[in-house]
């Protein structure tokens, strides 16, 4: 029975955002998502996953059953291959199953990645209209973060129709079309076989994804892969371009270059880029800082003098804060916690430590 319009979850969600007197940009920045997904919940267009569940029903004082946001029975039997988001931000600072400070590691969950509000929203917003992104950045600036976070979130931001998938170029296997075509089909769960190989094999791949209205996204991580591989031709980067516009494959290149530079000049002329928007990262705002600084702090239950040493020395040049330095130094700060911080010999030792490892990984 069809549930009258004041029941349904759209309803409840956009009555309660405006009983707040809350944007849907306002709200989306209170529980870390997009105004993007805040629209598509209130639209009907997706319905909030259990993370968000959680969140929203602590946000308003509401149970999950007030607000409408039990989930319908088939949720469980869609047959998604997306992984479901179960920590609850508001319990990340009591009980966390992995350190605070996450230093050259791999992203564990959607909450950890701070900042880069504008980013994430313009990646979501072109991903759901199946237009391609570059995102580019000096090393260790986050870009792979960036898209392991909307894999993380692809169901929930996207819906799950969209399939979100991630290589790297540099593998070895991606070292020959074939190869990388292969990494590709095996990546969407397409049946390969040794008489249809190469770009031929992702056409026939592709057309099987569209006849089940699966619309697949292809993460490309280290594009710099492709650069000097004498396989990858301007024939090779027309046929992507062509099977995006002709089979609704996005594309997401991550690389520290821009895109022209890695490939050559000539592929401009297959008009290849002209299906990118570039996404450039950059150190911390100082607004990203701060946030990161005062939720990081709040969880290791730092000091005073610990959260302006951490203001101190995540920071590189004037007003800029990469993210892998401040993870470093508020990982470096709670394990030297209790030692005499105020001697300017222990100081210089770690000023000088610091330096070591950050540059040991960035440079």
């Amino acid at each position: 029975m069809k549930k009258p319009d004041e029941a349904t979850p759209k309803y409840l969600l956009r009555t309660m955002r405006e009983s707040h007197g809350w944007t849907q940009e306002e709200l989306a920045e209170k529980i870390g998502t997009t105004g993007v997904t805040i629209s598509r919940w209130e639209s009907g267009i997706t319905f909030p996953n259990r993370y968000f569940r959680k969140k929203l029903s602590i946000l308003y004082g509401k149970s999950i059953q007030e607000l409408g946001l039990m989930p319908e029975e088939q949720d469980a039997s869609s047959g998604t291959n997306h992984p479901a988001v179960i920590i609850p931000a508001d319990v990340a600072s009591s009980f966390r199953p992995g350190p605070i400070f996450l230093f050259n590691e791999p992203l564990p969950a959607p909450e950890e990645v701070y900042g880069r509000k504008s980013e994430r929203e313009i990646l979501v917003s072109r991903t759901s209209r199946k237009a391609s992104t570059s995102i580019i950045g000096p090393r260790r600036s986050g870009k792979t973060w960036l898209i392991h976070h909307l894999q993380y979130l692809a169901t929930q931001e996207l819906g799950s129709r969209f399939y979100v998938k991630y290589l790297d170029a540099t593998m070895p296997s991606c070292s020959t079309v074939n190869g990388f075509v292969a990494e590709v089909l095996e990546e969407f769960k397409l049946p390969s076989s040794r008489s249809q190989q190469g770009l031929i094999a992702f056409e026939k791949g592709l057309k099987a994804l569209q006849k089940k209205h699966i619309n697949p996204v292809l993460c490309i991580d280290e594009f710099e892969g492709f650069g000097n591989r004498k396989e990858f031709t301007l024939d090779f980067f027309r046929a992507l371009r062509a099977m995006t516009q002709k089979f609704g494959l996005t594309l997401i290149a991550v690389s520290r270059s821009p895109l022209s530079a890695i490939v050559g000049k000539d592929v401009e002329t297959s008009g290849f880029f002209n299906i990118f928007e570039q996404l450039t990262l950059k150190p911390f705002s100082i607004e990203e800082a701060r946030e990161f600084i005062q939720a990081k702090g709040t969880q290791a239950d730092f000091t005073q003098q610990e959260y302006e040493l951490m203001w101190k020395y995540g920071e590189e040049g004037k007003h800029q804060w990469p993210p892998l330095r401040l993870q470093l130094a508020g990982k470096m700060l709670l394990a030297d916690r209790g030692q005499a911080s105020n001697d300017p010999r222990n100081r210089q030792i770690f000023e000088q430590r610091l330096e070591e490892v950050y540059r040991g990984v960035v440079y």
